[in-house]
């Protein structure tokens, strides 16, 4: 097992009382300096939870539910004990409802070492047009929930187990459209053939709400708000992005997210000339990628909370009083008023280990306080 325990970490963070944290941490959600210190929290996923316990078959993660119950119960055992907060689901579902991206022909694809990637369905413009042709006449609300989800939903419902609320958030268009078709094709098509993208990108819209309305009625989730995980807006340019992504996620939204909702978008990547589209169509809680700078964020960005903003590599391999002058740099930058909420500029990096995260806990105890401002630039 890597990445266990780092030590030097740990005894740097030897006075963390870890419960105590995330019982602050309840307090300090809300964007508003009247709250004990900045929010914070992790987001460890399977490329994570691979190196963390040296999985030797990642195809067996995903196909072997009790193989991965396993894991997951064997990372929550570890993190538990560190971090005081466990991260995976150690009941995790077989089965789920299809993909947006399963209504075009985008289907995953395996591969040992690796985790599932969606596949371009087709490079040919005329093939495209009659996949489109068929997706337009599928009846969502019929199409959505295979047949062993449904057996499996029964079944967890039957024995009273806690059941998800589903159509809550999706990934955003500009990552949709460049896993149906390969990113090269997305961008030589809208230029070669615009009505089709623009075509693809209206029924896209149309096809995510009549899809995620299906989901939330048949999981009774009244629950207005949306997230958006869009990592390749950044490859494109404000007037395409203005073109073929900002209407699909401006009736979406507007469908799922009415009004005062939530609405939150996470993008790991270098779109900050994409930061006052965002904020037009509402989006008021983000997680971007580390390249930029978290006061240009909040410049353009005045009344959103920042998820972030530190590099993800950085936690993972930095020593920790460059951790610490992140922590206090970004605070500076981001915190006042209370809207920032401490942790990576995207997911936590595959390699970072406990301590790093018990560091992190610590850094942000002790210099993101409203109640005690005196404490945050003191050394550690």
């Amino acid at each position: 097992m890597s990445h266990a325990n780092e030590h030097e970490f740990i005894e740097l963070a030897r006075d963390l009382d870890a419960e105590a944290f995330w019982q602050e941490n309840e307090l300090c959600g809300k964007f508003t300096a009247s709250k004990p210190r900045c929010g914070m929290f992790f987001s460890p996923d399977d490329h994570w939870l691979f190196e963390f316990l040296d999985v030797v078959s990642t195809i067996r993660y995903y196909e072997d539910k009790s193989h991965r119950d396993a894991l997951h119960k064997e990372a929550n055992a570890i993190t538990r004990e560190h971090v005081g907060k466990a991260f995976f689901d150690e009941d995790s579902w077989e089965h789920s409802p299809k993909r947006v991206e399963n209504l075009f022909g985008s289907e995953f694809r395996y591969e040992e070492n690796g985790t599932p990637w969606l596949q371009p369905v087709t490079n040919d413009p005329e093939e495209f047009a009659r996949v489109l042709d068929r997706a337009e006449t599928v009846e969502m609300s019929e199409w959505a929930l295979p047949e062993p989800f449904l057996k499996e939903w029964d079944h967890r419902q039957a024995d009273g187990k806690p059941m998800p609320l589903l159509g809550t958030g999706s990934r955003g268009p500009a990552t949709i459209m460049t896993s149906v078709l390969s990113a090269e094709d997305v961008f030589f098509w809208m230029e070669d053939h615009p009505d089709l993208m623009r075509r693809f990108s209206d029924l896209l819209a149309t096809k995510m709400i009549e899809f995620n309305r299906a989901l939330r009625e048949f999981s009774g989730n009244d629950r207005p708000g949306w997230w958006i995980t869009d990592d390749n807006c950044a490859l494109f340019n404000r007037d395409l992005y203005r073109e073929y992504c900002y209407p699909v996620l401006e009736e979406v939204m507007d469908a799922l997210a009415p009004g005062e909702a939530p609405r939150y978008q996470h993008s790991d990547s270098s779109m900050e000339h994409l930061l006052d589209y965002q904020y037009a169509l509402g989006i008021r809680s983000v997680n971007y990628g580390p390249e930029i700078d978290v006061r240009r964020i909040r410049l353009k960005m005045p009344a959103t909370m920042i998820n972030g903003h530190m590099p993800p590599f950085l936690l993972r391999n930095a020593g920790p009083y460059e951790i610490r002058d992140r922590v206090i740099s970004d605070f500076e930058k981001a915190g006042d008023g209370g809207g920032l909420t401490v942790t990576t500029a995207g997911s936590l990096a595959a390699g970072t280990g406990v301590g790093r995260m018990r560091w992190l806990m610590h850094c942000t105890q002790k210099h993101c306080r409203y109640d005690s401002p005196e404490t945050n630039r003191a050394a550690s």
